[in-house]
């Protein structure tokens, strides 16, 4: 039986686009029809999404992890299982799904057709695949520019973080996480659905996208010093190892801050504080590798 698949490729935001001839002839191959859309003005994918009208059978994404989060809210509106065919800079969602980031493997994944239900975080309405963020991430993702990312991949974001490092300041916060409350003078708190955010950091060491489970860390007000000697262990998700790091997980999370701060998710600044978090447990089938395979 053919199956339709609503193919959208950001261009914009896209390192690749090679190999995408031998993708769709793989999907060809299994009989699934695809109607594809190049975008250059991603803010479009969206609207392409909901204008389907329950047509295709399948959504598949080309482009990086802001992208995936652009069209997030649309894909669970159409219950449709996603592709992710990896074309961004860091692409950490791909990276906790273990889907290769080259295309030609990235469709035959999806060929296969293996899904995975996976867990959505919610915070003030706004879902996100990967992480939410308060304070230092914040910094970082204001000094990127799109022109970084392009030129230096991941590597942009290794030189932000240090630059901000010496210029971020403290909050007041009050996290209450499923009946257990912290008070604390805070640096950064980030709140994880996934395991990777930020090209590669890990939220938790034990974290997955579908324990259905939100996982938290706050740094408390360190020296620059200190931070930076803390970074290998925050890139590993190693954060229990830390003084002055604290780690909390559930299902429902609230935070408060003296003063409304803006919340980075999933790469872009669209929500603030007072926050109340939730997790979407096996919210959304996604195409990933079979882990029998080779």
């Amino acid at each position: 039986m053919t199956r339709r698949a609503l193919l959208l490729i950001n261009r914009k935001g896209s390192t690749s686009h090679a190999n995408l001839e031998d993708g769709l002839r793989i999907l060809e191959d299994v009989g699934i029809e695809v109607s594809a859309h190049f975008c250059r003005r991603p803010k479009r994918i969206p609207k392409l999404i909901l204008d389907d009208h329950g047509r295709a059978d399948l959504i598949i994404i080309g482009g990086g992890d802001g992208t995936l989060s652009m069209a997030l809210e649309a894909v669970l509106h159409s219950k449709l299982p996603l592709g992710i065919v990896p074309m961004g800079n860091a692409n950490d969602l791909a990276r906790t799904l273990g889907i290769p980031t080259k295309p030609v493997d990235a469709f035959a994944v999806i060929a296969a057709g293996m899904t995975r239900l996976i867990d959505v975080g919610e915070v003030n309405t706004k879902h996100f695949f990967n992480v939410a963020s308060i304070g230092l991430s914040v910094d970082i993702a204001q000094r990127l520019t799109s022109q970084q990312k392009r030129r230096w991949g991941v590597l942009a974001y290794i030189g932000n973080a240090w630059e901000a490092l010496h210029g971020t300041s403290s909050f007041g916060a009050r996290i209450e996480c499923d009946g257990n409350r912290l008070d604390l003078q805070s640096l950064q708190i980030s709140v994880g659905n996934g395991r990777y955010y930020g090209g590669g950091m890990t939220v938790a060491d034990d974290a997955t996208i579908d324990d259905s489970l939100l996982n938290l860390y706050a740094i408390e007000r360190q020296r620059w010093w200190r931070l930076a000697i803390m970074l290998p262990a925050l890139r590993w998700g190693k954060h229990k190892l830390l003084d002055g790091v604290h780690t909390m997980s559930g299902q429902t999370l609230r935070i408060e801050t003296d003063k409304p701060m803006p919340i980075n998710v999933d790469g872009e600044v669209v929500a603030e504080t007072p926050a109340d978090f939730r997790v979407l447990p096996a919210a959304l089938p996604v195409f990933v590798p079979d882990p029998g395979a080779g």
